[in-house]
């Protein structure tokens, strides 16, 4: 009475139910399984209704179970009367008849809906992981454009600083300068007139002194060492005024380095510009740089030429600092249809094809700790990007490397160039 009545309950059970001999075919099935399947005439082969892509799986699995009878576990899809296909957990578990094999139980739950929602759980956080990887990659950006941002305030700040330092120093000398240089005139001027009056002197003296006088006069000439005195007076005022003009040109350079007067777009020689530049910086390159210079015949350019000069100051300081020992750097200047080009190039140590990717970003830097910001090229990018232009890059490792600035000849908009 038992077995028949846990025949009956098998029968309606809400699960799939079917029960295999000992070849693996499918001699019982609960009316659950015949509604799902669709299939009413038993026995048949285990693989009935079963994906085609699963049979041979399950296949081997029926095959293992013979051979070692033990409970096994697998996923498949089983196909529905109507055609669909829905996964379900297939848990077998062996007959055993005096411990040999003679058939096995089958029971099939229905995993399709918590697969569903597994998948969209996975769907979901993969979004959620992208939305996160996303807003992170953009407050990383962000971040990282802040940083620039700011710094190169700093940096204009401080090298508006320094050009009015620079301006007024440059005021300051300009005014001592201008009047030792004036003296300096008055001086040389009056010495020959010093040296017709005394030539005149001893002309008059000769035509009345005695031979005995003329000796004392001549002696008296040597031991004070006149002609010497004369001649060594004209080499230092020469050499002097030669230094108030070095100064002068100095203090040019530096007034137009700074241009603090002129902080907005204006009309410019690049060549000019170049000059000023190398004149300031000159004293960190001369150790151990040879500077060749090539100016083109190029027309004046509307641009920022504070801004100009330091993206010029930072390309030689980073030419200067490729050079370990000895070398050149070379400056080039031309214009060819609408643009104008100033061409640097070095022969220190290049850099790698990796690196040249990164250069342009916000601090990124190949040099020591302490030694650099890693904003040099990125504000030079940024300047001229405001110029309209592009600057080119070619290098290589242990050869050396060439930046080309490359700025349209219509220059830099107006509106552009305010404070």
């Amino acid at each position: 009475m038992a077995e028949l009545d846990f025949l009956k309950m098998a029968e309606v059970a809400p699960v799939l139910l079917c029960s295999f001999d000992s070849d693996g075919q499918i001699v019982w099935a609960n009316q659950e399984w015949r509604n799902y399947t669709g299939i009413e005439d038993l026995p048949v082969v285990a693989k009935a209704a079963i994906h085609a892509d699963q049979q041979t799986a399950v296949e081997d699995l029926l095959v293992q179970m013979a051979a070692t009878p033990k409970k096994l576990s697998r996923e498949l899809q089983l196909q529905r009367h109507d055609g669909e296909y829905r996964w379900f957990q297939l848990l077998l578990t062996p007959y055993l008849d005096e411990e040999s094999f003679c058939g096995m139980s089958g029971a099939l739950f229905d995993l399709t809906d918590t697969r569903m929602i597994e998948e969209q759980m996975l769907t979901l956080n993969d979004s959620l992981e992208e939305m996160v990887d996303e807003q992170t990659r953009h407050l990383k950006e962000a971040n990282a454009e802040l940083k620039a941002t700011q710094s190169q305030m700093l940096q204009n700040e401080k090298m508006a600083s320094i050009g009015q330092l620079a301006a007024g120093v440059a005021h300051e000398i300009n005014n001592p300068i201008g009047f030792i240089g004036s003296n300096l005139n008055s001086l040389d001027r009056y010495l020959k007139k010093l040296e017709e009056y005394i030539d005149e002197q001893e002309n008059l003296i000769k035509d009345s002194a005695t031979g005995e006088q003329l000796g004392q006069l001549k002696e008296q000439r040597k031991k004070l060492k006149v002609d010497y005195l004369i001649e060594d007076c004209t080499d230092l005022i020469a050499e002097s005024l030669d230094g108030a003009s070095r100064v002068q040109k100095i203090v040019l350079d530096l007034k137009s380095f700074s241009r603090v007067d002129h902080a907005d777009v204006q009309v410019a020689d690049l060549n000019e510009c170049l000059d000023s530049t190398i004149s300031i910086i000159w004293n960190e390159l001369k150790y151990n740089v040879t500077l060749e210079k090539d100016y083109g015949d190029i027309d004046p350019l509307r641009c920022l030429p504070q801004q100009l000069n330091q993206v010029v100051m930072n390309s030689l300081m980073n030419a200067s600092h490729a050079i370990e020992k000895q070398g050149i750097i070379r400056i080039k200047t031309w214009q060819e249809s609408n643009n104008l080009y100033i061409a640097i190039s070095d022969n220190g140590h290049g850099i790698s094809v990796l690196n040249q990717k990164k250069i342009f970003e916000p601090f990124f830097t190949t040099k020591e700790v302490g030694k650099g910001t890693g904003l040099g090229m990125s504000i030079s990018y940024d300047i001229i990007k405001k110029h309209e232009g592009k600057i080119e890059v070619k290098s290589e490792v242990g050869v050396g490397t060439t930046f080309t600035l490359i700025l349209p000849k219509v220059g830099v908009k107006e509106e552009e160039g305010g404070q």
